[in-house]
């Protein structure tokens, strides 16, 4: 097998099969992913996979998609990519609360084909020591909403990832659906935050959502 891109992933992605298997993960090979399905969730262990001019290197990201989360958003503004949370691994790891943003760089550098056994040791580590830990502790629709509705409003937490006007969105969406006592609050809050996007386009979507979860019952 040759030491390239291709050689690589296939190498990788094979080694690391055998192990999530066991964690009932498949292999999504046009996306380089692992995924679980459980009920309403599915849990996604992502690599990117980058060619540099004398090695290449393997980045982990860690998302999760709530099935319900995500209907409503798509009944209101239309088909999207359907993540409601994620971010790298280091940030998701290097955060001390899952709020504060930390920079790092984890990425899995290869030189040679003697490499690859030790990076799926290091892959094998970030998901039980990292990647597993961050699943579980977003496994239910409280879990969600402890993470997207409480402060800080002016940045999106280390843990949600992603635009902050996803997070004003899907945040509103969550406390409907958990019947959050300071929707309201929430409200006024994501108002004041989701015009710091300076983005017409944004703001026009948010007040969509906004505007059907005031007159609709979901759930």
């Amino acid at each position: 097998m040759n030491f390239n891109s291709k050689g690589i992933k296939d190498k990788i992605s094979s080694g690391l099969s055998r192990f999530l298997k066991q964690e009932r993960f498949l292999y999504k090979k046009t996306r380089n992913e692992f995924v679980r399905v459980e009920g309403e969730l599915s849990f996604i262990f992502n690599m990117l996979f980058s060619a540099w001019s004398d090695h290449y290197s393997i980045s982990v990201r860690l998302y999760i998609s709530h099935k319900k989360v995500e209907k409503i958003f798509e009944q209101i503004l239309g088909k999207s990519h359907s993540l409601t949370l994620g971010n790298t691994i280091e940030r998701i790891t290097k955060s001390p609360d899952g709020r504060r943003v930390v920079n790092g760089d984890m990425a899995i550098l290869l030189i040679q084909w003697e490499d690859i056994e030790a990076a799926l040791d290091t892959l094998k580590g970030y998901y039980e020591y990292m990647a597993k830990p961050y699943f579980e502790k977003y496994s239910s629709l409280e879990a969600l909403n402890d993470i997207f509705n409480k402060p800080p409003f002016d940045y999106c937490p280390a843990h949600v990832g992603g635009a902050l006007d996803n997070r004003c969105m899907k945040g509103l969406i969550i406390a409907r659906l958990v019947n959050n006592p300071n929707f309201l609050e929430l409200v006024n809050t994501y108002d004041e935050a989701i015009k710091r996007t300076m983005n017409e386009r944004s703001i026009e979507k948010y007040y969509q959502v906004r505007e059907f979860l005031s007159y609709n019952r979901i759930g």
